[in-house]
């Protein structure tokens, strides 16, 4: 899907629209023929020098000898049974070759060759984890915090029809005033060129225009337009009292979260199961129970991965490249975004894997990410180091911070009467 499906549908949609269907279709499989070529040379060059898994081992070593020889003695059972114990019947006891806790021996790495299939799921899980741990870190503290800001910011009661049209035309002045600003950018385009303040100019007319529609949606929100306004109010007041209801939820989902990671992950060996004793308690109490909770957790994950994608997106530090907004997002951008978010929910079955590995002990997922990604040559150190989960945790840090100092998106009235509270 991340790799074919949605490069075809975005090549299609990018092609010229003045061309056929047919020369669109043909012109994607081109592109998309052209992309598999050159992944699966990369992906191939890479499997053929680094496509093993190296597994720490210690060497172990004993003789032999009959068990009759062994039951007469007076060694304890413990004792190594010497490699080089001569010809006689007796053993020669000594040494701890063959102790693998208390014997002190050195530890080989057992290399051997990874499947092609393993080794590329390996490869797309760890170009998951940089955008997992991005866009899950930005979405466990933004998901329920932007709830619970909505709730907290939502409109008491309903205005009058003289007070919309009055704040309808002053929205009218207002866009007009943006278009007469465009024409005069786009007027200093052609005759001078882009220069410095022209583009500081341009970022400001689309804060403007920003603005204005978020100030649109707040006036249709306190003046319900349909044939039963009242019906539409109390839907739109129901509504916030489950975004606080889902806000206070997340933030004990979210908070559950970074302790599996702290308790469970970081600290060898864990402190406590913790999330994983809570499902297996649930299953006890029915069946059905502990996978239902399991679930939850994940698709939390990816909740909070698709809230990231829409808060963060891919922000190159000065412009955002394909950003998301609720009902205006062209395909092409959104095309692009459930690619990432497919890229990610990789980092986060193997998230779920290692975090709930005792709940889902002995299962084909957790042979698969427990048993081989973490030790795939090349690879091993960024999962056996916890180099994204304490990323994870960093970015977690810095949207908290972020969002508590800066507050509300940059949108947002500035006066608590332009948000139409009454």
């Amino acid at each position: 899907m991340a790799f074919f499906v949605c490069p075809f549908a975005l090549y299609y949609y990018e092609a010229d629209s003045d061309v056929s269907i047919v020369k669109r279709w043909i012109s994607a499989l081109i592109w998309v023929a052209v992309t598999a070529a050159v992944l699966a040379l990369i992906l191939g060059i890479c499997y053929g020098l680094w496509g093993y898994v190296e597994y720490p081992v210690i060497g172990l070593a004993s003789g032999l000898a009959p068990f009759s020889a062994i039951s007469n003695s007076s060694e304890p059972l413990s004792r190594c049974i010497e490699v080089l114990s001569g010809g006689g019947s007796d053993p020669i006891y000594g040494g701890r070759n063959c102790d693998a806790i208390n014997g002190g021996l050195p530890t080989y790495i057992w290399k051997i060759r990874l499947s092609f299939l393993v080794y590329i799921i390996a490869v797309v899980t760890t170009i998951g984890w940089l955008l997992f741990m991005v866009f899950c870190g930005a979405g466990l503290v933004a998901l329920p915090l932007d709830m619970i800001r909505e709730f907290l910011g939502r409109p008491r009661a309903c205005i009058t029809k003289s007070e919309y049209m009055t704040r309808a035309k002053a929205l009218g002045n207002k866009a007009k005033g943006i278009m007469e600003s465009a024409a005069k950018l786009r007027k200093e385009d052609r005759e001078v060129g882009r220069g410095r303040k022209w583009r500081q100019n341009y970022r400001l007319l689309n804060q403007e225009v920003l603005v204005l529609e978020e100030e649109e949606k707040q006036l249709d929100l306190v003046y319900p337009q349909s044939t039963d306004p009242d019906y539409a109010w109390a839907v739109t007041v129901i509504i916030f009292y489950l975004k606080l209801l889902f806000g206070v939820v997340g933030v004990g989902l979210s908070i559950c979260w970074l302790l599996q990671i702290l308790l469970y992950i970081f600290v060898y060996p864990p402190v406590t199961p913790f999330l994983n004793t809570l499902f297996t308690d649930l299953d006890n109490a029915f069946p059905l129970f502990g996978t239902v909770a399991f679930g939850i957790f994940c698709f939390y994950l990816i909740a909070c991965v698709i809230k990231g994608a829409t808060k963060v997106g891919l922000n190159l530090v000065v412009f955002t490249v394909h950003p998301m907004k609720v009902g205006a997002t062209l395909m092409s951008s959104f095309l692009f975004n459930v690619a990432l978010v497919l890229l990610a929910t990789q980092a986060a079955i193997q998230f779920c894997a290692q975090a709930f590995e005792l709940y889902a002990n002995n299962s084909a997922i957790q042979k698969i990410w427990g048993g081989q990604i973490d030790y795939v040559m090349g690879l091993k150190y960024l999962y056996r180091l916890h180099v994204f989960y304490y990323s994870l945790y960093a970015c977690v840090g810095i949207t908290a911070i972020y969002l508590i100092v800066r507050g509300p998106d940059r949108w947002k009235r500035y006066k608590v009467e332009d948000a139409y509270v009454v």
